[in-house]
């Protein structure tokens, strides 16, 4: 009795979901449909599941397939990436990474560039990127990697973690504002205005300032946003319509603060706050198309301040 997966039966249950029938898929194999069924059936038969499953003519994978077949498509990849490195040829990646971010940290740090820039680089890697507040699983939702923002360390997951860059915050708000609440001189007179506050750190914010001409005096101040968005932009047009004082990274300020329709608030104190963002993705092998992606965004953040 067969107990050891053939990887031939693999491949042969990928090539099936990805040309979508039996019979194109034994054409792409050079192999018969009596054996490329017989592959997929014992494939199923020594994992104890279905699959694949028909749907209007079509081959589908089930759920449980689809689950398999990115595992099992990661597998091959790396078996084929040691057979190319043992037989001293290009290894050209290719194939599909699920990608999350926030979508106001997306749109913060040009994530967007810096994608279409990889799949330029790499056009035979297509990428899905979901765009949610939410942590999502690495295994249940199948993420190949996640940009994540956290104040300082991020907590132990298990997973492994690149810091790309960290991102800077300082106060802003429209002259309208000021000239109507009055301008705060100390860190400690921001509880009686309007805060509009990015959320990343959770629904309040604590942050640590410290006097230009006493740098070594810093304090730390918990501030209540009247308004709370994840997207800094989003938060900078609040801010320039006179709804309040809005804390954001520079680079997101400075063009309005140039144009003159914000002003910086509290220039006489340093934010010690900041934010470090990581590049967050399975402790496990990469497959070619990850370990290039992983390497092409540390390298399009090196030596970049935000």
């Amino acid at each position: 009795m067969e107990t050891h997966i053939n990887l031939r039966d693999v491949r042969a249950f990928c090539a099936v979901i990805d040309q979508g029938s039996i019979t194109a898929a034994s054409k792409t194999l050079g192999e018969t449909k009596g054996s490329v069924s017989r592959r997929i059936a014992r494939l199923e038969s020594l994992l104890g599941i279905a699959l694949i499953q028909r749907v209007g003519g079509r081959a589908q994978a089930t759920q449980e397939g689809l689950s398999y077949r990115k595992r099992a498509t990661e597998a091959l990849e790396i078996l084929d990436t040691a057979q190319a490195e043992l037989s001293d040829k290009d290894i050209i990646p290719q194939g599909h990474l699920r990608i999350t971010a926030a979508q106001g940290l997306a749109n913060n740090l040009h994530l967007g560039g810096c994608l279409g820039r990889f799949m330029r680089a790499y056009p035979k890697v297509s990428l899905e990127v979901i765009m949610t507040g939410d942590q999502l699983s690495f295994r249940e939702e199948q993420i190949d990697f996640a940009f994540r923002l956290a104040a300082g360390q991020l907590p132990d997951s298990g997973h492994k973690a690149i810091l790309l860059t960290s991102v800077s915050l300082g106060f802003a708000a429209s002259p309208e504002y000021l000239k109507e609440q009055g301008i705060p001189q100390h860190p400690g007179e921001l509880a009686q205005h309007r805060l509009l506050l990015p959320r990343v750190f959770g629904d309040g914010l604590t942050v640590n300032m410290q006097p230009c001409s006493k740098p070594q005096q810093a304090q730390s101040f918990e501030l209540t946003g009247h308004m709370l968005c994840q997207d800094t932009r989003f938060l900078a047009e609040a801010a320039l319509s006179g709804a309040g004082i809005t804390l954001m990274p520079p680079k997101v300020q400075e063009p309005h603060i140039t144009a003159g329709n914000l002003v910086r608030v509290l220039g006489d104190w340093e934010s010690a706050q900041q934010g470090n963002l990581y590049l967050v993705y399975p402790a496990r092998p990469l497959s070619p198309k990850a370990e290039v992606f992983k390497e092409f965004v540390r390298a399009e953040f090196r030596d970049q301040q935000w």
